[in-house]
């Protein structure tokens, strides 16, 4: 046996590993962005719908930034979590929600708590709006990231 392919085998491991973690967290970050983005787009139109045509959304460039980072988190800690491997023989879409129910309550949760506490008087339908825009983006990263974990297995 010759004692350099182990050392080959063990560097084409750690690169594929390497890869893959790239992959996720890219995938993670990009579906972060089009999370935000979605539900703004989506939410600026029922706003329009409901005031009839008075008032619009806007998107704050610090939120997508912050959703953008947050679905690189998410692609990270999916990829740390082995793809949920404890959920066996399941479609890729339900490991995705899994992921997505698991982590919107601890992403959101303290976010909403904490504008609710620094600002009172705020309105229920701007907390509402804060927690779909985190559940829409951990919905989305958690289905692209389990869609393409279960493309690779």
């Amino acid at each position: 046996m010759y004692p350099g392919g182990a050392r080959q085998a063990k560097h084409s491991f750690l690169n594929g590993q390497l890869v893959e973690l790239t992959y996720l967290v890219l995938m993670g970050a990009l579906s972060g962005l089009v999370g935000v983005l979605a539900h703004s787009v989506v939410y600026s139109v029922f706003e329009l719908i409901r005031s009839r045509g008075k008032e619009s959304g806007t998107l704050q460039m610090t939120d997508a930034f912050l959703h953008l980072i947050c679905g690189a988190g998410l692609g990270l800690l999916f990829w740390l979590s082995w793809g949920l491997a404890g959920l066996v023989e399941v479609p890729w879409w339900v490991r995705g929600v899994t992921f997505a129910a698991l982590c919107w309550l601890p992403i959101s949760l303290p976010a909403v708590l904490n504008v609710w506490l620094n600002s009172r008087g705020l309105p229920a339908k701007t907390l509402a709006a804060m927690a779909t825009r985190w559940a829409t983006t951990c919905l989305i990263a958690g289905l692209t990231c389990a869609w393409s974990w279960g493309k690779r297995g």
